[in-house]
């Protein structure tokens, strides 16, 4: 084999260099949480992911679930880099998958906000939410992934743990299932009563108008942020900043003059605004009272289990204020 020549060498180099930077950047992995099926979360979402992938120049992908924890594993092994959220599984993220938060979802209408709400059947003979407290073990429930804010975290503590009442101990049976389920259920006659929350319940009334016809709230929580975006802390730089900046951006830009029509089409959506880890901090209050209520109506467990568990409450406390920017 004959001596390679300095223009031939150059050209080896450059080659090398282009196909290092082309694997360096090769797959931007972004996970959804499924509230119907995992196809149609990942179909409606792929346009938007497209200008996600033109952005960055990375090859984009989706990954959707209807299990929260698939997407925090994800999160946690480096396998999904970007993610949509809710907010306790986007807190959960913070502490132990190595993210930040840095976007949260805007409703069509510039909604930024939702609630927790509590659905029967109009025909059920539940009247109001005090008949479902006032008979133990006479109702069917279902209750929402236990990493999701709406369909468990909110409900468990808002509406039943300040009520001194813990749901395994109430119900005649729980189920779990994400929202669409919970609403089919309590559609079908499945269960009595169900968690669900007003954003979906508005998507449902359009999917499935029969059913919805005969859905009614007895039970609404005050209002949180609507969905939590976030990247992994370990991403280089400039991926961040074009990450953060392509969503703050969409559809107000128009470098994407169909962005909007997308972003409608991928979950009724106006766009994202900015949000930081700071503002979780009203959901890390309610997950910290929900551990010590949980504990305190738990029977099984001993004085010194619970104060066990209350040392171990006050540690994450400490914790979180670190990782949520301080006390105030």
């Amino acid at each position: 084999m004959g001596a390679i020549s300095f223009r031939q060498l150059g050209m080896l180099v450059l080659a090398l260099v282009c196909v290092t930077s082309v694997q360096a950047r090769e797959t931007l992995t972004v996970g959804l949480i499924a509230h119907g099926e995992e196809q149609e979360a990942i179909a409606a979402w792929q346009p938007v992911l497209d200008d996600l992938a033109k952005a960055t120049g990375a090859n984009v992908k989706a990954v959707a679930a209807k299990n929260y924890a698939q997407i925090l594993d994800g999160l946690k092994s480096g396998q999904i880099q970007v993610a949509r959220l809710g907010n306790k599984v986007a807190l959960e993220a913070v502490e132990t998958a190595n993210c930040d938060v840095f976007a949260q979802l805007v409703l069509k209408g510039g909604v930024d906000k939702y609630s927790s709400v509590l659905i029967t059947r109009k025909d059920s003979g539940i009247q109001d939410f005090a008949q479902v407290l006032g008979n133990k073990a006479r109702y069917r429930y279902g209750s929402g992934d236990k990493k999701s804010t709406s369909g468990f975290l909110l409900p468990q503590y808002y509406a039943f743990l300040k009520n001194n009442i813990v749901v395994d101990q109430h119900f005649k049976t729980v189920r779990y299932g994400n929202h669409q389920d919970n609403f089919l259920a309590v559609a079908k006659g499945e269960v009595d009563v169900a968690a669900n929350n007003t954003d979906d319940l508005l998507k449902f009334s359009k999917k499935f108008p029969k059913e919805s016809s005969n859905i009614k709230v007895i039970w609404q929580s005050e209002a949180f942020n609507f969905d939590p975006m976030v990247m992994r802390r370990n991403l280089p730089a400039q991926l961040k900043q074009d990450i953060s900046k392509f969503f703050l951006e969409y559809g107000k830009s128009s470098v994407y003059p169909d962005a909007v029509a997308k972003l409608i089409a991928a979950d009724d959506l106006s766009g994202f605004k900015a949000l930081a880890n700071r503002d979780l901090k009203r959901i890390a209050e309610v997950e910290l009272f929900y551990a010590q209520f949980s504990a305190a109506l738990n029977p099984a467990l001993s004085p010194a289990q619970r104060q066990q568990i209350d040392k171990a409450n006050f540690r994450r406390h400490e914790q979180l204020i670190a990782l949520l920017g301080g006390a105030r």
